[in-house]
Order: C-alpha cells, then structure tokens, then sequence
C-alpha cells in the first residue's frame, strides 16, 4: 500500500509582521494598502510569477472556492476591505496579506512533503526578507499577533485519510493521544472544522523555542506512526472483515452512482469509503480516480462555481449527486 494514499498533502505556513506596522486588526485602510502594496513590491522585483488579487474585488462564491481549494483562510476572507492574497504561477504557494498577521506563507504539496513545501516557502519568505524589515525579537524570534505563533512563525500541517481507523471506532482515542504530544488535530479547513470524509489536519501547536526543521521532523515521525496504525488497521480488516468492508465500499458505491441528492456529509462519507476500496484494490471501478479532488469539487461553493450560478441547498443537493455520478462512471 502506497502511502500517499494516506496522507493527501502537506502544508507549510510561515507567520510575519512588518516591523513599522501595527497588526492588522488595529490597521486602518490606508495602513492595509501600505502593506499589500509594499509586499506585492518586494515580491514582484524577483519576477516570481504571482499574482495579486484584492478580496474585495471577489463574490462570495469565489472567495469560497479558493476557502474550499486551501489556497486562503476562512479568516482572510472575512477581512475583505483590508486583505489581499498573492498566488504563484504554478498554484502551490500562496501570500496572504493582513489576515491576523500582515504575511502569511503559505505552499502545499501532495503527499508527504513538509520538506520541499518548507523549502519553498523559506525561499519565498527570503525574497520578501530583502526588501522588507521584519518584526523580529532576539528572545522570541518572529513576532505575530497570537502568542502561540511567536518563534518560527511556521506550522507543519498533513492532511491525513484515516477510514479505517474510524470505522473500526478507534479515531477518537488516537486523536486525543496525539493532542497530548503538543499536536494539533483539526478538520478539513483548519481550526474550528469538523473532519468530513474521515480526513484530519495533523499540525504542530506551538512555534517557539525549536528550529523549523525540528518542528517538521516532530509532525513527520507523528504523522508515519499514525500512517502505520492506519495501515495495520487496513490489514487486520483484510484479514478479519474483508466480505463486511467490502460490502459496505460496493454499497457506497451503488449509492454514489445511483443517488439523485446527496448532502456534503452523506457524499464525503461514502466517497471516504470508495477511497478506502480502491487503495486496498477491492474495488476496480474507482481505480485511477481522484477520488481527493472529487471531494473537493462538491463542496458547496465549488459546485456553484462548476454550474456558473448560486445554488440553493437542494439544488447543490441535486448537482452534487451529478458530479459523483457523472465522474464514477466516466470511462
């Protein structure tokens, strides 16, 4: 079993102030300006190929879309008036600006790969570093507007897929053992999410008084301890509950490519399920599939953006359904 089939992406995130700048919740509009045009400036003399976009300049629906696409935080969008994000060329790292903090970098990757994502994201916070002066304490390290950011600035997060450890009821007590390792575990967009589809964001808690590469090296052994449990987990159920899991992965299956309406939850769930079949080879019609990226597109806003018009709740209902069965049955 491949274990990208586990662990779907990485993610590093680098927190920085500008050093003449209050933090963003006490910015004024013209102070927000300021710092966008400042770091858009910086970034801009390497030529580095990003983007800028005013979220202001965004409807509802788009700024959903790239909340449900990871590109932005659910906090960024809710600035609106005073924020702005840059995005690279090739999609894979992204520049919040005035968020809770003025910068915040931001590169995900698929599978694990906390190392180039921090690589990559180091590389860009150097070009914004040469031309712009950070807020920076000898004692403390980088400071951010919350505590828990202050040091490295950095969180090393994985988004990790789990169905057997969940379906066998065992998630929970797993989950609480990692929190006690000063770990965060956290649903599918960050903080204050609930998991859906059985996928968790695994990221360390706190940022000071370590290096970045002993905070990715702490999430990565974490992160392939719970790897090896989910594993051993798929095996014990190959060995002791095959005809049961496989019952269930053909009835999600008959299900998603049957269904006229399907919630968010009910479509996550069983996709979740096929997911499962198909990495542990049960099931041949979800093979070769992006199973990650099919849930990703029937999310809420994604769906509308698919269509071209807001969706009622049971239109999206209704257009969801479609998408599912449309793709599991693509040749």
């Amino acid at each position: 079993m491949d274990k990208r089939d586990i662990v779907i992406t990485s993610r590093i995130r680098l927190a920085r102030n500008l050093k003449d700048y209050r933090f963003p919740v006490k910015m004024g509009q013209e102070e927000a300006e300021n710092v966008i045009q400042e770091v858009s400036s910086a970034v801009a003399k390497a030529d580095s190929g990003y983007k800028l976009t005013y979220m202001r300049d965004l409807s509802d629906i788009q700024k959903n879309v790239l909340i449900e696409n990871h590109v932005i935080s659910p906090a960024l969008a809710e600035r609106n008036e005073r924020a702005a994000f840059l995005l690279s060329s090739d999609k894979k790292t992204s520049i919040m600006l005035n968020e809770e903090d003025h910068i915040r970098i931001q590169t995900i990757e698929s599978g694990m790969s906390l190392k180039e994502c921090w690589e990559l994201s180091n590389e860009t916070d150097d070009i914004i570093e040469e031309s712009l002066d950070y807020a920076f304490d000898q004692d403390l390290g980088y400071v951010t507007a919350c505590p828990t950011n202050m040091g490295t600035g950095m969180r090393a997060s994985v988004m990790i897929h789990l169905p057997a450890l969940s379906v066998t009821n065992q998630i929970e007590k797993l989950l609480y053992g990692v929190s006690q390792l000063g770990v965060a575990v956290r649903g599918v967009y960050g903080e204050g999410t609930k998991s859906l589809g059985h996928l968790y964001q695994i990221s360390n808690q706190g940022t000071l008084g370590a290096s970045e590469e002993t905070l990715i090296d702490k999430i990565t052994h974490i992160v392939e301890q719970i790897v090896d449990k989910e594993e051993r987990t798929r095996e014990h159920l190959r060995k002791n509950n095959y005809e049961e899991l496989e019952d269930e992965v053909y009835r999600a299956y008959g299900l998603l490519t049957n269904a006229r309406k399907m919630s968010t939850e009910e479509a996550m769930r069983l996709l979740s399920l096929i997911k499962l079949g198909s990495d542990m080879e049960m099931i041949k019609a979800a093979r070769g599939k992006d199973l990650y990226g099919l849930m990703t597109r029937i999310q809420p806003s994604n769906l509308s953006s698919i269509y071209d018009k807001e969706l009622l709740p049971k239109e999206r209902d209704g257009k969801r359904a479609e998408v599912v069965r449309n793709e599991l049955t693509r040749q």
